[in-house]
């Protein structure tokens, strides 16, 4: 088990509030509100070497804004508190925040307050609300059923290749360092399942596909099959892969790209399990797979195009919150 998953569990443990802390949100039914916080840190999840202030202040915001949508809520308001080095000058607040601010805009929230102090090192927590409106219903991690259809938005993989195109100098890959910084949250996709079903599973893929996709089969207690040909993988994946198999040819480029796709993290994208697909969640959604019935363990797998045994997908390969922890 992760640390992070380590210390979620001990929280619940001591609070008594599994079932609230069961989902990247917590929704407070009488309310019909929904409640998200994150942090990011510097030279932890963001580096200044390629990240504008701008662009930081809008995927600060953009993170806890993909947490609402894998709720099926949408963006109430935020809260932002700041750890700021003594350095930075005002002119960088100010563009930080006009990250916040547009961000906010196109999802239709506004800031609503927060915190400053004095800091070692460059932090933003951000506290995100969102609404359901009455005659919607918030997805949830554990309500996956056999049967169910497998569907996700867009494409996964992407972030982790910007990430290393940033890292590593390379040219091209524009698509991928776009969906690095200025990460697109599915809040309309979400809101599509919020006003259509009252019981689906729901959940952003922040920190990986297959992340996702274990953690609403262990959450449903339900086996979760994906089928690989189904998995749609970027041109820039493909073509990452090939520069990473030309550095070391010991590698295959078909397995680079769906590990890239399952465990590269960051996509902010949506994945589900629903009872049903029609065109409206096809405008959103492409289908991955099928939730399976209980004669497999709760968790997920992936079928491989020869039909042959289904490989089960590990946490232990998905992102790592902590330092020291291998991926």
């Amino acid at each position: 088990m992760s640390k992070e998953l380590a210390i979620i569990d001990l929280i619940a443990q001591l609070s008594g509030q599994t079932e609230a802390l069961a989902d990247d949100a917590y929704w407070d039914e009488p309310a019909r509100l929904v409640y998200t916080t994150d942090m990011l840190v510097e030279n932890r999840h963001f580096s200044l070497d390629y990240f504008s202030p701008k662009d930081l202040g809008w995927k600060a915001a953009a993170v806890n804004i993909s947490d609402l949508a894998g709720m099926g809520a949408q963006l109430k308001c935020i809260l932002i508190s700041l750890g700021l080095p003594e350095h930075l000058p005002l002119a960088f607040v100010g563009e930080l925040y006009q990250g916040f601010q547009s961000a906010c805009q196109q999802f239709g929230g506004f800031i609503a307050g927060g915190d400053t102090v004095g800091s070692p090192t460059l932090t933003l927590n951000v506290t995100a609300i969102g609404t359901c409106p009455p005659g919607t219903h918030p997805g949830r991690r554990f309500a996956a059923q056999p049967g169910d259809w497998v569907i996700a938005t867009g494409f996964h993989g992407l972030s982790k290749v910007g990430l290393e195109a940033f890292t590593h100098h390379w040219p091209d890959f524009n698509t991928s360092k776009q969906a690095h910084l200025h990460p697109l949250p599915q809040i309309k996709a979400g809101q599509v399942l919020a006003s259509k079903f009252e019981r689906y599973a729901l959940m952003d893929s922040s920190d990986g596909l297959a992340d996702a996709l274990i953690k609403i089969g262990l959450s449903s207690k339900k086996p979760v099959v994906v089928e690989q040909r189904k998995l749609h993988i970027h041109p820039e994946v493909s073509a990452y892969a090939q520069q990473k198999i030309s550095q070391n040819t010991a590698l295959h480029a078909e397995q680079v790209a769906l590990d890239t796709l399952l465990y590269g993290g960051e996509d902010f994208q949506l994945v589900a399990a629903v009872p049903e697909v029609d065109p409206d969640i096809l405008a959103h959604f492409h289908v991955i797979g099928r939730v399976a019935s209980d004669d497999l363990p709760p968790g997920a797998y992936l079928k491989n195009e020869t039909s042959g045994p289904l490989t089960p997908l590990h946490l232990n390969q998905t992102y790592k919150h902590f330092q020291g922890e291998s991926p």
